[in-house]
């Protein structure tokens, strides 16, 4: 069976406990709690999974309006984030258009009024024509600050979109972050990796690059053994140590559960193997130590499947062959380093 034929099985195995989760807890089968038990059940989001969990430990009953805040919170945010990103965008290119249709018009019209001062004083010798264009100079000046007003609106206005717009690239950049570890997601993985496939698929000139998927050696042994805090702590350790071998526009993420994935850009398959044969020594030769007592956890290994990217394949073929490479370095003894055939 390949790994795609796996993950589809998966994928059914997810959708059949979440419609079981959700008729067992009186839940309507609607698209926001479908999907928040679906990923509970997928293990793609730590933050879900541990408020979840936290609440069945409890013994309390997890209420439609818990589990919306979560999907609101978790899954919607990066969706809104973007429509509103564009709508911002959109909004601040008209009103900084209108600014400039401001001073354009505040500049005419003091042109405009200056001809009429000058009018005047020609013409004031004429009784009957000077009121009328000294009427016209007064309405003039007025028109001028009305337009003063505005600008100075649009300026605060302006300054709002910055703000909101800064706002809104920070919720984007959250729902990119693996809660946890604060390396990138998944989601935001498969996007890149889906961008830079195209990229090479369409361009002239196309880079290879490539995939690796990492997985802690043993790391339910050291769950069960010493407990999920200390399991998390490791996680944390273990992702901000894969993050400082890269460099660039590589992306560490955690792809989900004890597995990271990597992405190497303008990267050959031999230098990714370079790469993980040092990221494999640094982490094996690192004391895993406890943050509050300083306590020793020994060492801990990775083993480590890559695949350079091949023509036409799409990304989801690319991780395929990755996680082939991983399996055989885990079913070869483990701390290995294997690259795909």
């Amino acid at each position: 069976m390949t790994t795609t034929e796996q993950q589809n099985l998966r994928h059914w195995d997810y959708a059949e406990a979440t419609l079981s989760a959700l008729r067992e807890r009186g839940l309507r089968p609607t698209p926001e709690l479908y999907h928040v038990w679906f990923v509970y059940f997928a293990e793609e989001n730590p933050e879900i999974l541990r408020v979840i969990d936290a609440v069945q430990a409890s013994g309390d009953d997890l209420a439609e309006d818990t589990l919306l805040e979560l999907y609101y919170r978790y899954i919607f945010d990066r969706h809104a984030a973007d429509f509103l990103q564009r709508g911002m965008e959109d909004f601040s290119e008209l009103v900084e258009n209108s600014d400039e249709c401001l001073i354009a018009a505040r500049t005419g019209l003091s042109n405009y009024g200056d001809l009429l001062k000058r009018s005047v004083a020609t013409l004031g010798k004429h009784k009957n024509v000077a009121p009328v264009v000294a009427e016209i100079a007064e309405k003039t000046d007025e028109m001028h600050q009305t337009i003063d007003n505005l600008h100075k609106r649009l300026d605060r206005y302006l300054g709002q979109v910055a703000l909101l717009q800064r706002e809104l690239e920070e919720t984007r950049e959250r729902s990119y972050t693996d809660g946890l570890t604060r390396v990138s997601n998944r989601m935001f993985f498969e996007e890149q990796l889906t961008q830079l496939a195209a990229e090479y698929d369409t361009g002239d000139k196309p880079e290879p690059f490539c995939v690796m998927m990492v997985d802690l050696d043993q790391f339910k042994t050291v769950n069960d053994k010493f407990g999920h805090r200390i399991g998390d702590e490791i996680l944390v350790l273990i992702a901000s140590m894969l993050k400082a071998n890269i460099k660039g526009r590589d992306i560490v993420a955690r792809y989900g559960g004890d597995e990271f994935a990597i992405l190497l850009p303008q990267t050959p398959l031999s230098d990714a193997m370079i790469l993980a044969e040092d990221m494999s020594k640094r982490i094996a030769a690192r004391e895993i130590k406890a943050k509050s007592s300083g306590t020793s956890y020994g060492q801990m290994t990775i083993s480590v499947g890559a695949a350079e990217y091949i023509a036409g394949e799409g990304g989801p073929k690319l991780i395929d062959r990755a996680d082939n490479a991983l399996y055989r370095a885990k079913k070869d003894g483990r701390n290995r380093n294997v690259a795909a055939q």
